[in-house]
Parts: C-alpha cells; sequence; structure tokens
C-alpha cells in the first residue's frame, strides 16, 4: 500500500488509495478528520494549507505571482515595456517553497518522516520510540526538488553552450526540466544507476535535515500520528496490529489503577457529564481492560503498558470539550509475585469477614 504525506504549518495529510486523513491543531487542540479521495476533499486541503500559511509567506506569494501576472495585463492596456518574470518562474515558486517552509511546517515534516521511518506499530504508547526514528524519508518530495534544479542548470549549461543565447537556455531548460523528474525517478530504480540515486538522495538527505524538517515535538508526532491511523483503520488496518507473543497466564502482569480526573474551570459544580464521558472513551477498551465506576473515582485493571494508554486517552476527555486545566490523579496496585485482579483482593475480603463473622458467631455461642 503506497502512502503519500502531505506537511503543512498547522498539520499532516495522509494519502491513501481511496481517502485522506487530516490531523490539525487548532488554537491548540487536536483535530482530525478522514474523507473520500475527491476533488471536494482535494479543496477542503488547498483551503487549511493556505489559510494556516503565515502572513509574511502570503504575502511573499502574491508579491511573486504579481510580478508574473501584472506586467503582462498591463501590456494588454499600456506599452510599459516590461513584460515581467517569465512563467517558467511559476515551477521556480513551487519547487522553491522547499527551501521556505515556515517553523511548525518544519517540525510537522519531521514527524511525518518520523511516522514513515518507524518500522514498528503506529501508536501513542510508542511516541518515544518514534521520535527516535530516522528524520530522512527516501520518497520525499524533496528528491523532486533536486533533480528539477540540478536538471535545470546541467541543461541551461549544456544549451547556452550550443546557442549563446543564456535567457533563452534558462527558459528551455526550466521547462524541459519537468520531463527529467519522471525520467530520473525511473534511472533511479535501476541497479545500473545506483550512484545516480545516491547521489541524488545525498543532496535531498541533507537538505531534508538542515532545510526541509526540524527536530519535532510531542504536539507534531500525536498529530501524524493520529492522521496516520485514522487512514491505517479504513486502507490497511492490518498495521494496526499489535503482535505480542501470547504470554502463559501464570506469566501475565496485570496491576489496577485508581484515576481520579478533575476538569478545572467549569461552569458548574457538577463533572458528572464528563465522567459519562470517559466511561464512553474505557467502552472502547473493553476486552483490554476492566473498569469499575466508584463514587470517587474509576478503578481500571489491566496490562500496566495498555493501562498508561488508557490514562492518556481519558486524560484528553475533559480537553476535547473545551476545558483548559485538567488534574489527574493516578495511584497503581502493581503486584508481581502473584497475578491481582479486582475480583480477587474483594473475594479476599469478603473471605476474611466471612470469616470473623464466623468466629464471633461461635464465641457468642459458646458464652
Amino acid at each position: 500500500m503506497k502512502i503519500r504525506g502531505l506537511s503543512y504549518q498547522n498539520g499532516i495529510f495522509y494519502i491513501g488509495k481511496n481517502h485522506v486523513a487530516c490531523a490539525y491543531h487548532d488554537h491548540g487542540r487536536l483535530k482530525s478528520w478522514l474523507k473520500p479521495l475527491s476533488a471536494e476533499t482535494m479543496l477542503v486541503m488547498i483551503k487549511q494549507v493556505m489559510l494556516s500559511m503565515p502572513l509574511w509567506f502570503k504575502a511573499l506569494t502574491i508579491l511573486f505571482f504579481g510580478f508574473i501576472f501584472v506586467p503582462k495585463i498591463l501590456l494588454l492596456f499600456v506599452d510599459s515595456g516590461w513584460q515581467g518574470l517569465p512563467y517558467y518562474m511559476i515551477f521556480y515558486y513551487l519547487f522553491g517553497t522547499h527551501f521556505l517552509f515556515p517553523k511548525q511546517l518544519r517540525k510537522y515534516h519531521g514527524a511525518e518522516h518520523k511516522v514513515f521511518s518507524d518500522t514498528g506499530v503506529i501508536r501513542r504508547a510508542r511516541l518515544s520510540r518514534i521520535q527516535k526514528a530516522a528524520i530522512t524519508n527516501r520518497y520525499c518530495s524533496t528528491n523532486i526538488v533536486v533533480i528539477y534544479f540540478i536538471s535545470v542548470i546541467v541543461l541551461a549549461g549544456i544549451v547556452a553552450v550550443f546557442t549563446g543565447n543564456t535567457e533563452r537556455a534558462l527558459a528551455m531548460a526550466s521547462y524541459s526540466s519537468l520531463l527529467a523528474i519522471p525520467l530520473v525517478n525511473m534511472l533511479m530504480n535501476r541497479k545500473e544507476f545506483g550512484w545516480l540515486k545516491k547521489s541524488i538522495l545525498r543532496v535531498s538527505y541533507w537538505l531534508q535535515i538542515h532545510v526541509t524538517t526540524a527536530e519535532p515535538e510531542r504536539n507534531h508526532l500525536m498529530a501524524s500520528i493520529e492522521s496516520y491511523r485514522k487512514l491505517a483503520a479504513k486502507e490497511f488496518p492490518e498495521r494496526l496490529v499489535v503482535h505480542r507473543p501470547k504470554p502463559k497466564k501464570e506469566e501475565k502482569q496485570m496491576a489496577i489503577v485508581d484515576v481520579t480526573i478533575i476538569p478545572i474551570g467549569t461552569e458548574t459544580p457538577s463533572v458528572s457529564q464528563y465522567v459519562a464521558c470517559i466511561h464512553e472513551v474505557l467502552k472502547t477498551y473493553e476486552g483490554k481492560v476492566t473498569f469499575q465506576l466508584t463514587p470517587m473515582s474509576t478503578l481500571i485493571e489491566g496490562e500496566l503498558p495498555v493501562l498508561f494508554e488508557v490514562i492518556q486517552a481519558i486524560h484528553e476527555v475533559p480537553f476535547k470539550h473545551g476545558i483548559k486545566r485538567v488534574a489527574t490523579n493516578i495511584r497503581i496496585d502493581d503486584r508481581r509475585d502473584k497475578l491481582s485482579t479486582m475480583e480477587g483482593k474483594l473475594e479476599a475480603v469478603q473471605s476474611k469477614l466471612a470469616q470473623t463473622s464466623s468466629e464471633i458467631y461461635q464465641q457468642d455461642k459458646i458464652n
């Protein structure tokens, strides 16, 4: 399954065969969607990208295209003498903006590469592992940028030698280099052109590390993971399966967590609506954990790695409902000498209570 990634200033798109997934940050909150791959979805993507770009980037874009088209339009009415920048400068803009990526876009681009580089199951519980993955991607669009500009330089030099007209040579090279992109890509996949592939990737990797990407932070990785999983769940769910060796029953390590999640800054003293939403999330983990609501907290039983994943998921619930601050208290009972469960602990106490009651009854009978 071929997946393409596209990073922008607020988030990341992952594009599959029939769908597009997106995860992005809106005023600090992580949002996501999954849509069919269509013209309408492409318009949504373009809108999100354009609105997200910083003001200086928008101003630069308007100015650049203004220098291309405005003089040509004026020539229809006034003989101004200058025809503006040539049309092939549009290609310089499309490819050259790779070197002008804003800071946040570079970090989302880095997060996208790390998800592609990681060889494990992409999920939040492995965030620290994904963070350590390579920030370079051998299939990055930076390869196309390198091929295009190298082709322009080489072809312009060759044509200039034969024609003696530098301006004409640059124009011919700028247009014909578009044809060089698929040709060079094809040659890079041939064994005898391994030297070409190594040369292109060497330049591309240097640019990826120093120019087009930046080391992502946690929020950038979370967006990348969320977007990837949303697409994977629809088109290639097998990649989300965690293959763990089935442990023997006596080796299974279970822990019990007592969790209290307190949303701070609610409009009313009641928090029952948040508790209800939290338990809706817990229901999605049925089969992995056992949980029990108490008047003061929630008890959750399961394997420790799964419990940490569950805790993180329910901790996010109040934030998704507009709360800006959440205090979460956690107590963990992790017994390693024998299997410990919530039901087993209750049975042990009830057994002791029954034994005590029986002793009191026997004592009263003797008296």
